[in-house]
């Protein structure tokens, strides 16, 4: 026997070689990999409202300072419940703070400390942390309990 028939030959067709298959393939999970870790980012920042405790969310909207934050005049700096003071140039967005026009689990705008009794008989209120107009069988993620 010779050399030739105990070791076998490789020539360039044995290499494995980056092709556009391969390449793709490292994109692809890369970009997975990006948007699972996005994905995860934006839920956790939903999980930033509360449930129960007194916690702030830091998602604010830019407001002009002659803007009453999207809510007539009688509501610009009024207080909630709680007395907590709105203030019309520091107000999370409706969609930063996942607000919806119904209840969740028993909890709803009427009940949070946060929230703005109706003023000029429309049958909606505001909030001193949201901007917009807020029916009081609403709920966000902001949503604490008014215990007074």
């Amino acid at each position: 026997m010779d050399d030739d028939e105990r070791t076998p030959r490789r020539d360039a067709t044995d290499r494995p070689t980056w092709n556009r298959d391969t390449r793709d393939a490292g994109r692809t999970r890369r970009r997975f990999i990006w948007l699972t870790g996005t994905a995860a980012m934006a839920g956790l920042a939903g999980c930033s409202g509360g449930g129960g405790g007194a916690t702030e969310t830091t998602a604010t909207t830019t407001q002009s300072s002659g803007s009453t934050g999207g809510v007539p005049e009688a509501y610009a700096t009024a207080t909630s419940l709680d007395g907590t003071q709105r203030n019309p140039d520091s107000l999370s967005s409706q969609e930063a703070v996942s607000y919806q026009d119904e209840p969740s689990d028993g909890r709803q705008c009427s009940t949070c400390r946060y929230y703005i009794e109706d003023k000029n008989g429309d049958g909606v209120g505001a909030c001193a942390i949201v901007a917009g107009e807020i029916a009081p069988e609403g709920y966000c993620v902001s949503y604490v309990e008014y215990e007074g």
